[in-house]
């Protein structure tokens, strides 16, 4: 490789590690947006209630010791934050439970805080996208799913 590949090709690592740390920089800002405008939607419950919410509607009967792993946090964050649900009449368990629990299913009133948590992100979403065009939106959202479902790589 020549004398100015190289340096390209330095250069080029070097916009890369710059553009990744931007990445994670704007992550960050999105979750902490994300969480912010959780609590404006409904002031008692907290992004990792509205997590668990969504993933027992769009799951119906997952088992309460899946719930960590298909979100991502700690089981007793995750045991804890679902009996909070049950216990506001969100969650209910249902059917016999084995070792790992009983299923797990919304109750009326979860579903209708569930329907209006999500109407009200999307707005705030559609807001936020307003002055995007179509192509751009469809862009973002393919390259976000594109990133959720990339695999971790071990360093």
């Amino acid at each position: 490789m020549g004398t100015s590949q190289q340096i390209r090709s330095r250069t080029s690592r070097r916009d890369r590690v710059h553009d990744e740390a931007r990445v994670l920089g704007e992550l960050t800002v999105f979750s902490r947006r994300v969480r912010a405008d959780a609590r404006e939607v409904h002031p008692d419950l907290t992004y990792v209630d509205f997590t668990l919410l969504r993933i027992v509607q769009d799951n119906p009967g997952v088992l309460a010791g899946d719930l960590a792993e298909v979100a991502r946090i700690d089981k007793s964050t995750a045991s804890r934050q679902l009996t909070a649900l049950v216990r506001r009449g969100l969650v209910q368990r249902t059917g016999a439970g084995g070792r790992e629990g009983k299923p797990l299913e919304l109750t009326t009133e979860g579903r209708q805080v569930t329907a209006r948590a999500q109407q009200a992100q999307q707005a705030l979403v559609a807001d936020r996208l307003a002055e995007w065009s179509a192509q751009d939106v469809a862009t973002f959202a393919d390259l976000l799913a594109r990133y959720n479902e990339g695999e971790v790589r071990s360093a």
